[in-house]
């Protein structure tokens, strides 16, 4: 089976927040979707090993800000790539409560409160089914879809989400081919974990000669998960 394939589907960018244990907590989602219109529903899945599916099993009320193509990518790496059990995403950001529900306001298009009504058990995910009782527009800003974060932002989908795909080893192997065909004295690396971009002639310092336990600034992870891009 080509996993590629469900790349073509057409996704948003969302965070999704809540407050749990007297901590604001929150993440990156991309699979909001809508079920109904007269009585708003909407559904979207997390990861089990999410800090923040636990919370919003919890609390069972929670807000979603949608993203705009001109927020801070900063915000998107901070609320997807840290877990908010240790981490507090959102003290360098812009937001506002809501009912005591902290809300991302800073490149936000809107936000919609919502009330849990259902979870289903989807094996690695969670489906939650809930009810829109609140919502507010923020910006005429464009709505960034995942397609463009990908294409334009060069960002990837972090192992818990539910559209990560893994790059396999030919994948990787031609990006590499590709590198070393171009004969360029400065080469660029790029995590495949986050998307974080290693410039040799912006950082003076070749890949190889980075120390072995060195870590990708953005997602923590090391040298093994970079490979050379044209």
């Amino acid at each position: 089976m080509d996993n590629n394939v469900f790349r073509d589907i057409s996704y948003g960018l969302y965070i999704i927040s809540t407050k749990y244990n007297e901590r604001n907590v929150g993440c990156v989602i991309n699979t909001v979707s809508q079920v109904t219109s007269e009585n708003p529903i909407i559904s979207f899945s997390l990861n089990k090993e999410n800090y923040t599916n636990e919370a919003i099993k919890n609390t069972k009320k929670f807000a979603i800000s949608i993203i705009s193509e001109t927020i801070n990518n900063d915000i998107i790496y901070k609320f997807g790539y840290y877990s908010s059990k240790d981490t507090d995403k959102f003290e360098e950001y812009k937001y506002e409560l809501c009912d005591d529900i902290p809300v991302i306001t800073e490149g936000i298009c809107s936000y919609l409160i919502c009330e849990l009504i259902q979870t289903i058990d989807c094996e690695t995910h969670d489906l939650f089914i809930s009810r829109v009782i609140d919502t507010k527009k923020l910006s005429s800003e464009k709505e960034m879809t995942y397609r463009y974060y990908h294409e334009v932002v060069k960002g990837s989908a972090p192992k818990n989400a539910p559209t990560y795909i893994e790059v396999n080893q030919e994948e990787e192997q031609n990006h590499k081919n590709e590198g070393n065909l171009a004969n360029k004295e400065f080469n660029k690396y790029k995590c495949i974990i986050c998307g974080y971009i290693y410039d040799e002639e912006v950082e003076k310092v070749k890949f190889e000669d980075l120390p072995d336990d060195w870590k990708c600034p953005r997602c923590g992870v090391g040298k093994e998960n970079f490979i050379k891009i044209p």
